[in-house]
């Protein structure tokens, strides 16, 4: 587990499911995110119980839990895909699927300690990541926490009946490294 003032970062448990069910089929959280079919129960707990199987450790997947004085609760997800250990890179992603958490923090403190896991634990030399172009909350995050936009994809995203460019950002240790010595 990982902690911050405002989250936790914490493996994935069987009985997330139904927040996950609840997150990734509400088209306000959706738009933001490249999934578009309708998930299901099973859908879901074949997701969980294949990242409980993840043989080649491509892939690994945090739920962000709130700190409350009521106890913890569940917001959203974060993780890296592709982890390639030979070049020492990964894609980050995260999403915050309680709205009402929305740019308040959270969704930067979680992708801090997500960073500094990929860094730190991973030994990732790179971190990769990719926003839709009109996610504004999003690419704010990105350079809050010291990504560079590497690039953009144009027209690459079809949502609600246009196509839209994608954002590439990238986050290297040094660059990192430099961001922590000033805090």
């Amino acid at each position: 587990m990982l902690k911050g003032r405002l989250v936790t970062l914490r493996s994935v448990k069987i009985s997330d499911k139904t927040h996950f069910l609840t997150w990734f089929n509400d088209p306000e959280v959706l738009q933001y995110l490249g999934l578009y079919l309708p998930r299901t129960e099973i859908t879901e707990e074949k997701f969980i119980e294949e990242l409980g199987d993840n043989k080649s450790r491509t892939y690994v997947m945090f739920v962000i839990d709130a700190i409350e004085n009521s106890g913890n609760k569940p917001i959203g997800t974060t993780a890296f895909s592709g982890i390639d250990i030979k070049d020492h890179n990964a894609s980050f992603d995260i999403t915050i699927g309680e709205k009402e958490y929305w740019g308040k923090g959270y969704g930067t403190e979680a992708a801090r300690l997500m960073i500094r896991f990929g860094f730190e634990q991973l030994n990732l030399h790179r971190i990769n990541s990719g926003v839709i172009s009109f996610n504004e909350r999003s690419i704010k995050m990105h350079n809050k926490i010291g990504f560079t936009k590497e690039g953009l994809q144009r027209q690459l995203i079809f949502k609600n009946g246009v196509f839209y460019d994608y954002v590439l950002f990238g986050l290297l240790r040094d660059e990192w490294l430099k961001l922590q010595d000033k805090n």
